[in-house]
């Protein structure tokens, strides 16, 4: 019963993941992007260029790289991308809930092992410490959205 109803989920999703990735073929995506969001543009030499949106034509996309503005024709981009950090808290308090529950429930048989001695365990204080911690950095990595990216 299980593995039909698994199977039935993933039918039921596969045509929404397909919807998903046709979407960003559309250069029409483009033009939701406002001026001066940060985007990055990969052409098709793999260089990669970082700067705010100026604009974007049927044929161009302008982008400000140093203190010029640059465009590059629609047929030498692969991929558009913007930087999301719209959920950069919301990532760092999940990363250090997740990871510091981690670290938390792998030294807690430690940490119990040793309470009735009354021996401290300064490395689990440790670990949880680096599991929090390194939560919050995976957390507040930035991430980033592609708008548009060619039909392969």
């Amino acid at each position: 019963m299980q593995r039909l109803i698994g199977g039935m989920l993933i039918l039921a999703l596969v045509p929404g993941l397909g919807l998903a990735q046709s979407a960003k073929d559309s250069w029409d995506n483009l033009k939701l992007l406002q001026p001066g969001q940060r985007i990055e543009v990969v052409e098709k030499t793999m260089r990669s260029l970082r700067g705010p949106f100026v604009s974007v034509s049927e044929e161009t996309i302008m982008i400000e790289v140093g203190k010029s503005q640059r465009s590059i024709e629609r047929t030498k981009i692969v991929r558009v991308s913007v930087r999301d950090t719209s959920h950069r808290t919301r990532n760092m308090l999940l990363g250090a809930g997740i990871l510091g529950g981690i670290a938390l429930a792998a030294t807690a048989v430690p940490l119990m092992a040793n309470s009735n001695e009354g021996n401290s365990c300064s490395a689990c204080a440790a670990a949880i410490a680096a599991g929090f911690g390194g939560g919050v950095a995976l957390g507040a990595i930035p991430a980033s959205r592609t708008v548009y990216r060619i039909k392969k």
